[in-house]
């Protein structure tokens, strides 16, 4: 068997776009109305179109999570006309001689947009956030509870999370840099979103225990976890059992966990840049010991690195939302 992340003759890569052109035409065309309409590829049609064996797109899913076909009821992977082309650029990258990881790595940057959370203009943040910053100012607890449950009742947990929680931490933590944001202010709306997440998460139904089992950590010297502890909540509503064991998790602790076996994968969730080297260390020995065990990175850190920053860190990149990241490790641990 050829090593992982070959293609052999790659050069073949023209070959590759010649057979997708032509299966995406022959299987696209609608013959009685000659219009195109959208379609969905099985494996081996996908392998077809591609050039690349049905074994090594598995193969890239389950190591790098790329791509992330879509799944019939019955778990038959369905591929899209992106994921095609998301083949044919990481067979590509391999061909021009990045190793498997890194040139996994690149695709998934390639396909986060590098822009703020927060709009650039004060006018296009939604009234919700500017109302949390403006009650972490004035220390109002009450009132940055009453602002979270309504924006959970009126918009549900995903968004309210992901468009107002989140980003108005960012907000604030970006004033506290400023120095136009008071330190309580910060800590306050940081304590307040965390029991919020938490009362959430422990709001949800029992999970099976026959479920998979997933740690969530942060690395040594990572004091940022509310992005760990939101990943937590969604892991959860995906039906996975998740050990959260917060920030600044000792590597010789996490590699204890690791190698007790209990776990089907590791989520690592780091903020700072400062952290970017201890979670490349970390995760170098943690998949030494892993024993096959699923590894991810993700993080604002991870998403906003400069290019080459994070490409030696070896788990698999989880998106930078929240509730994209559950879904991409639930789509992978559950049948």
């Amino acid at each position: 068997m050829a090593p992982d992340g070959y293609v052999s003759n790659v050069s073949h890569t023209t070959m590759i776009c010649v057979r997708m052109t032509t299966l995406l035409i022959r299987l696209t065309k609608n013959k009685r109305s000659n219009i195109m309409c959208p379609m969905q590829y099985k494996v081996r049609a996908a392998s077809i179109a591609t050039g690349i064996s049905a074994d090594r797109l598995r193969t890239w899913e389950r190591r790098y999570g790329i791509p992330m076909p879509a799944r019939t009821p019955t778990g038959r992977r369905l591929y899209d006309e992106d994921d095609l082309a998301v083949i044919g650029r990481l067979a590509a990258l391999i061909e021009s001689g990045l190793s498997a990881a890194s040139a996994a790595a690149t695709v998934q940057r390639e396909a986060v947009p590098v822009t703020s959370i927060l709009p650039a203009r004060a006018s296009e943040i939604d009234s919700r956030v500017l109302s949390l910053v403006d009650s972490a100012e004035t220390f109002d607890e009450e009132a940055l509870l009453e602002i979270l449950i309504a924006a959970k009742c009126s918009m549900g947990i995903e968004a309210a999370v992901e468009e107002i929680a989140l980003p108005a931490l960012i907000e604030v933590g970006n004033r506290w840099q400023r120095a136009t944001m008071s330190t309580g202010g910060e800590h306050l709306l940081s304590e307040v979103v965390r029991s919020w997440l938490g009362g959430l998460s422990r709001a949800l139904p029992s999970t099976p225990a026959s479920a998979p089992r997933v740690v969530v950590a942060c690395p040594e010297d990572e004091h940022h976890d509310i992005g760990a502890l939101a990943l937590t909540l969604f892991l959860r509503r995906e039906g996975l059992r998740v050990a959260y064991f917060g920030a600044d998790m000792p590597t010789g602790a996490l590699m204890e966990v690791v190698r007790s076996g209990a776990f089907a994968a590791l989520c690592l969730s780091v903020t700072a840049f400062a952290s970017l080297p201890t979670a490349r260390i970390a995760l170098g020995g943690l998949i030494e010991g892993g024993d096959g065990m699923l590894m991810y990175v993700g993080g604002r850190a991870i998403s906003r690195a400069r290019d080459g920053e994070a490409d030696a860190i070896p788990a698999m990149r989880l998106s930078e939302s929240v509730v994209a990241a559950a879904r991409q490790v639930a789509i992978q641990l559950v049948p």
